[in-house]
């Protein structure tokens, strides 16, 4: 048997939309809360008001002040127990989901179990383990072995083009008309 889940999604936005929701007091939306979480746990709770009171904890004279159609909108009378519907139907997806990962944990199981099997009847290449030759070569690249002179001579080709191009675009700034005014008066200073 599967252990039930402890949760259940409550979309504030739905429940706020709904009218029955809006109009119940704060006394009303603690007696709904409570009612949806004891269906949640235990399937259902009893339409006899006697019964619900000593269920939930609360006083029988609070409980028939409190409960009325508002909160009943939300549920559905099957025989002497109000059930929940639209929490069903979330019990109902989360159990699906559950087998479909139980039943997906097991075809896992014997696939590895059937490719131990093969491992160790030598039909198949055991799981983890490198077959053949690695291609390329396994040469060891040694920091002497660069030429620092490459790099030197990279780099300083590399910041003469980046000075070339900085001093083509100061002497173009520097012919500007408002060259000195524009950041002055960009940075208001």
């Amino acid at each position: 048997m599967t252990k039930a889940v402890p949760y259940f999604p409550l979309y504030a936005a739905n429940f706020l939309a709904a009218r029955p929701f809006r109009v119940m007091n704060l006394e009303q939306r603690g007696l709904w809360i409570t009612i949806m979480m004891e269906c949640w746990v235990n399937g259902s709770v009893p339409v006899n008001h006697s019964d619900l009171s000593k269920l939930l904890g609360v006083d029988l004279d609070v409980l028939k002040r409190s409960l009325t159609e508002l909160q009943t909108a939300f549920f559905e009378k099957k025989g002497d127990e109000l059930i929940c519907l639209e929490l069903e139907e979330y019990r109902k997806g989360y159990e699906e989901r559950r087998e479909k990962q139980r039943e997906g944990g097991k075809r896992g199981a014997e696939n590895k179990k059937e490719k131990q099997r093969q491992a160790i009847e030598g039909k198949g290449a055991p799981q983890g383990l490198p077959s053949g030759q690695p291609k390329g070569h396994l040469d060891y690249v040694n920091s002497t072995q660069v030429k620092s002179n490459y790099l030197q001579s990279n780099q300083t080709i590399r910041k003469e083009i980046l000075s070339l191009e900085n001093r083509e675009w100061a002497e173009e700034y520097e012919k500007s008309p408002d060259a000195g005014n524009s950041y002055r008066s960009a940075s208001r200073g």
